[in-house]
């Protein structure tokens, strides 16, 4: 490969973990926030920490959880998309 150095192949990882960066950190929390409500519903007892766990892994293996994904990126980008509007009109 012509032209390609360490240095520039470093300089181009830097770039993608700076873009990739918040949308891991989302992710995770996203899944934590999963685990954290089934850990809650655990202290209830086996029998609704079972059906908790059957409705998140339910809603992962439907498609559930992107459908909420989307609609909340879309209501952002929306919300994002109406402030810039205000702000240069």
């Amino acid at each position: 490969m012509k032209g390609v150095t360490r240095q520039k192949v470093m300089e181009e990882m830097k770039k993608q973990l700076w873009l990739a960066g918040p949308l891991f950190t989302v992710g995770v929390l996203q899944y934590s926030m999963q685990v954290i409500s089934v850990m809650f519903v655990g202290h209830l007892g086996e029998v609704p920490l079972s059906g908790a766990s059957l409705a998140t892994s339910f809603a992962s293996v439907t498609g559930f959880n992107l459908l909420v994904r989307k609609t909340f990126s879309l209501s952002l980008s929306l919300y994002i998309y109406i402030y810039i509007y205000n702000i240069y009109i």
